[in-house]
């Protein structure tokens, strides 16, 4: 009977302290986090209990993390249904290492000043849409590993690599289209995305390097066209568990790397000659000597009935021939005397397939060829350029910020054409869309000051503005402190005069207070009643006078002398010794009975008294000088 009553009483006691541990894992949070401090970078984290949002702002970024409480602030409350939405805010450059890991956020909403997500960053969460941001470079190994949920994945045409692993196990995404901004695709890096059936890349001439296993295991991707210049390294497509799946195809150029890679494998190919043309997608065309004489064949059918601009950026001279069907009705070789790049111009039918050849004026180097309808509507400019005041100043007395090429190319711009259509691509100082995209700086008309400012890019005839954004940049003014104030800097900002007063300094000085009473014997016994208030002292070259109470205070930064000035009788020296410490001297006994200055005290003194002084220093005063006389 006791053993059933000590097992019954273990199991109560299991239950309940698995019931605790239970409840204590899953703790809901429910009190809003005020902007915290990440570390020691300049980003910021906050969360409301009320929208379940968990905020990133700031500046630059974030830093890396692990996977545990001492790195990751919302790691107690990360899986529990606490954190519904993760919102990143602009001017964070990168999500660090392991940032979101495990936060099962259904919502994700990244900034444009976004460069780079860390490894693991974002893995195994629940998002089912996630757009990553134009700007973005890189994404991490793992980043997105185990986001079971994902259906829908937009990727920018910024982005240049993707790391190993970086959308493993995204079960439920269904296609995938890699930008032509990729160069290099990681190992396993969609691997095991079971309903991935559609791949496509945008650029088909472009190199990119396609990590192993890069789709391993995803069953249901049975064919898709790689660009002419892929290099697939082991097992990067076409398998499962290690093995070749059956039926699956490639399309490849004919001897591209891609087509061995199929032959190695035993892999079905079918060839293609020409590649299609997207509007805004950029296609790289590479000549050397070993390839004068080839020409690249593109395809485009326009999506509406339209004037279209096709044409090439680079440092290659190029020519272009347009064809409907076998008719060839436009070509052009340089832009014009000073660029070798072309455009050609012409009114498009919808519906229709039109051919564009490409082949090289015998120059050797790359180039891309890009389509665009003609017709620009309108366009905006994202982000902001940032300065300090004092980066206005690198010459002269006028203040000019330095906004360069390099500089612009930080800012989005949103441009939207005929029909609606709408990109977004970088500032380029040249030749964009059939005209000329130029930066127009008004600092000289309207020079900037701190905060927000505007200038302006051009795209033909049309401007728009961007913001400039200038700091404080504050002069430093030291004031010591004195024995009376303590010691402080005056900041002044040298551009807009902005100014405040920090660093404060407390004077080490100490106070000395006394009072001067008069003497009424020779032993130094004094009336503490009667002041002595004509009493003047010398202190650092300067005379001050006592109070009508006979009281002085002044402070001292260091060990001094004081001379009390008797007007009636002898001067007394006092000696303070500075030990960081306030001194009082008390009551400093005075004989002050010599009116006349005779250096005695008899009846003249008497005589004095009575005649001039009784009325201002009271009948008292001379009663003990007889002790004196």
């Amino acid at each position: 009977m006791k053993k059933w009553l000590s097992l019954a009483l273990c199991a109560v006691l299991i239950f309940v302290m698995s019931f605790s541990v239970c409840m204590s894992a899953f703790a809901i949070q429910t009190e809003d986090i005020e902007p915290t401090q990440l570390g020691t970078s300049d980003t910021y984290y906050s969360y409301s209990a009320q929208t379940k949002t968990l905020t990133v702002s700031g500046s630059g970024a974030m830093p890396n993390m692990k996977n545990n409480e001492s790195y990751q602030p919302w790691y107690d409350f990360r899986s529990d249904g606490s954190i519904q939405n993760i919102v990143v805010e602009y001017g964070v450059t990168s999500v660090g290492n392991y940032a979101f890991y495990n936060v099962t956020a259904n919502s994700i909403t990244l900034p444009e000043s976004l460069r780079t997500v860390g490894s693991y960053a974002f893995a195994y969460n629940a998002a089912q849409n996630i757009s990553l941001p134009y700007g973005l470079t890189s994404v991490g190994s793992y980043a997105f590993d185990g986001c079971t949920s994902l259906t829908n994945l937009s990727l920018p045409d910024t982005l240049k690599t993707i790391g190993s692993y970086a959308f493993r196990l995204c079960t439920q995404l269904e296609s995938v289209a890699i930008p032509y901004s990729v160069t290099s695709l990681g190992s396993y890096a969609f691997s095991r995305c079971s309903k991935l059936s559609s791949l496509t890349f945008d650029n088909m001439t472009g190199e990119i390097k396609i990590g192993s296993n890069a789709f391993s295991d995803c069953i249901l991707l049975k064919s898709a066209a790689f660009p002419r210049f892929a290099t697939l390294s082991s097992k990067a497509f076409g398998y499962a568990s290690g093995a070749l799946v059956s039926g699956v195809t490639m399309q490849v150029y004919e001897s591209s790397n891609a087509d061995i890679y199929a032959m190695n494998n035993s892999i079905s190919t079918t060839y293609y000659d020409s590649c299609a043309l997207k509007c805004g997608v950029k296609n790289s065309v590479s000549f050397d000597e070993n390839n004068l004489s080839e020409v690249y064949t593109f395809t485009f059918s326009p999506d509406f009935s339209a004037a279209y601009n096709f044409y090439s950026i680079g440092e290659v001279d190029l020519m272009a021939e347009l064809f409907d069907g076998a008719a060839k009705f436009a070509e052009n070789n340089d832009l014009a005397e000073n660029d070798d790049n072309f455009c050609i111009s012409y009114d498009l039918t919808q519906g229709k397939t039109y051919t564009l050849k490409v082949h090289t004026m015998m120059s050797q180097g790359v180039g891309e060829v890009v389509v665009y309808p003609d017709e620009i509507t309108s366009f905006s400019i994202g982000g902001a350029i940032t300065f300090n005041a004092r980066d206005g100043f690198r010459s002269g007395s006028t203040p000019y910020f330095p906004i360069i090429d390099s500089t612009l190319e930080e800012l989005v711009i949103n441009v939207v054409f005929t029909n609606g259509y709408t990109d977004k691509v970088r500032y380029v100082n040249g030749f964009f869309n059939n005209r000329t995209m130029s930066f127009n700086d008004i600092q000289g008309a309207s020079p900037f000051t701190c905060g927000s400012n505007l200038d302006y890019i051009r795209i033909g005839d049309d401007s728009e503005p961007f913001e400039v954004i200038v700091n404080h940049s504050y002069n430093e003014e030291i004031v010591p402190y004195t024995a009376y104030d303590d010691g402080y800097t005056i900041f002044t900002c040298m551009l807009c005069g902005d100014s405040y007063i920090g660093d404060f300094v407390p004077t080490p000085a100490i106070t000395v207070t006394g009072r001067c009473v008069l003497m009424t014997d020779t032993d130094g016994s004094y009336n503490e009643n009667i002041p002595i208030k004509n009493i003047s002292f010398v202190y650092d070259s300067r005379e001050y006078r006592v109070n009508e109470n006979g009281e002085f205070t002044f402070n001292t930064l260091e060990s001094c002398d004081i001379t009390l000035l008797n007007p009636y009788g002898a001067d007394k020296i006092i000696s303070i010794t500075n030990e960081d410490e306030d001194v009082d001297l008390g009551n400093i006994a005075i004989c002050a009975y010599d009116f006349n200055r005779d250096s005695h005290i008899n009846g003249r003194d008497l005589a004095v008294f009575k005649t001039q002084l009784e009325d201002e220093l009271g009948k008292n005063y001379f009663v003990n000088a007889i002790n004196f006389m």
